[in-house]
């Protein structure tokens, strides 16, 4: 007959394994979403760049425009 302290052990090993189980198959599982997580984070960085420097240059023109008409902001 198994004891407290066998049970416990076996516990342990089985709480091990399906531990290791779990994860292997919780990271094939979450590969493709880190894959798109990646991919939008460089869309999103790119579009914020852009919108940015188009907005500088922008206001540089605006800002040029104002000051050759005699107009103040």
């Amino acid at each position: 007959m198994l004891t407290k302290s066998d049970l416990n052990q076996i516990r342990g090993v089985v709480h091990e394994e399906v531990d290791v189980i779990m994860e292997e198959k919780l990271e094939k599982k979450l590969k493709p979403i880190k894959k798109d997580l990646r991919y939008l984070k460089k869309t999103v960085d790119l579009t914020v760049k852009n919108y940015d420097e188009g907005d500088v240059r922008l206001e540089r023109r605006v800002k040029k425009i104002e000051a050759h008409i005699g107009l103040t902001s």
